[in-house]
């Protein structure tokens, strides 16, 4: 269990936490609010769906990407997902971008070995 984590204490928390993980599975991702959403609450695997699918879309522009893919590269990395993070270094809209983003996987796999 992580530090950050409580054992719920009464019925009402049990429930509260049961409806939680309900939600976080059954989340629909729709817009990119509720992608936002999906990647706060934790559920990594639906929002890197939902971005697969989008990428193409004309109404999602290289900067939208470029952000979107971002944020959910610091989710993986936050959750010590490196190899998925590193699926959305070349996400990024320039060099320097991609090099930032290389280098701080990098960083990552060196503190943990």
């Amino acid at each position: 269990m992580k530090a950050f984590e409580q054992i719920p204490q009464s019925d009402d928390e049990i429930e509260s936490s049961t409806q939680n993980q309900e939600k976080k599975e059954k989340m629909e991702i729709n817009d990119t609010a509720t992608f936002q959403e999906a990647i706060e609450s934790g559920n990594l695997q639906e929002a890197a769906a939902w971005l697969e699918r989008v990428k193409s879309d004309p109404k999602y522009d290289a900067r939208w990407l470029d952000h979107r893919s971002r944020e959910l590269m610091r989710a993986f990395c936050d959750a010590g997902q490196l190899d998925e993070a590193e699926k959305y270094v070349d996400y990024a809209q320039n060099e320097k971008g991609r090099r930032g983003r290389e280098e701080k996987i990098t960083r990552l796999r060196n503190q943990t070995t």
